[in-house]
């Protein structure tokens, strides 16, 4: 069966059985609830966050003032590239759905400037605002897209406020073989429709290589200095 007639499919039991997107909801987290901080999580290759922390401080917007919050730091990627790049920062938080990874994080990150939290992102409180927002290689997972967890995040984001995360550019979406494991692409008609939702104004459209085999489109968005009109 094509991706393309595999994503029809699914359209339709969701039109036919409205409740199938609540468990549907349910077993894409549960993949995520269970995870362990391995290299599981990125193609059973010990990722560097280097590259994606590089295409984020060209926008230079990392300060000593300014709070970055990421959502679904993984093994840390990104935080271990932050640190060893010496980025500076008031104050880091991570945002995790597994207790396991927020565990790990917790014991290889302990620094008063540095707070990692067990929380679903669509569901979660934050005692911060923040200046900065990142995701790698996360926002593709989320059922059925990412605009819940970005509508959330938008309560505890400054004016301003920079946001950057990475998709597979494209136009599918499916469950992997473990019936677990949700993913999907997005093109960029769509991920406009999201940011506008939102109230994100699109930045940039750019890419982020991870490694040879693996290139993502990034989105790079801010939260607007005043309310549109």
């Amino acid at each position: 069966m094509g991706i393309t007639t595999l994503r029809e499919r699914i359209d339709q039991l969701e039109e036919l059985f409205p409740d199938l997107e609540k468990v549907n909801w349910e077993r894409s987290r549960e993949r995520w609830r269970l995870c362990k901080p391995s290299i599981s999580l990125t193609w059973e290759k010990d990722l560097s966050g280097d590259n994606f922390i590089s295409k984020v401080s060209s926008f230079d917007v990392f300060s000593h003032e300014k709070t970055v919050l990421e959502i679904g730091p993984g093994y840390g990627r990104l935080l271990k590239s932050c640190m060893e790049k010496k980025i500076p920062f008031r104050k880091y938080v991570g945002v995790d759905i597994s207790a396991e990874n927020v565990k790990y994080l917790q014991e290889n990150f302990q620094m008063p400037t540095i707070n990692i939290i067990h929380a679903d992102v669509e569901k979660v409180s934050l005692e911060e605002s923040f200046d900065v927002v990142l995701s790698s290689l996360t926002f593709k997972h989320l059922y059925p897209s990412f605009e819940k967890a970005l509508s959330n995040v938008m309560n505890y984001v400054n004016p301003g406020s920079m946001f950057f995360f990475d998709l597979i550019e494209g136009n599918s979406r499916y469950f992997e073989k473990d019936n677990t494991t949700y993913i999907r692409w997005y093109n960029k008609s769509e991920i406009l429709e999201i940011l506008k939702c939102v109230n994100l104004e699109l930045v940039t459209f750019d890419q982020v290589q991870h490694d040879q085999d693996y290139i993502r489109l990034l989105v790079v968005a801010r939260k607007p200095s005043s309310p549109r009109i």
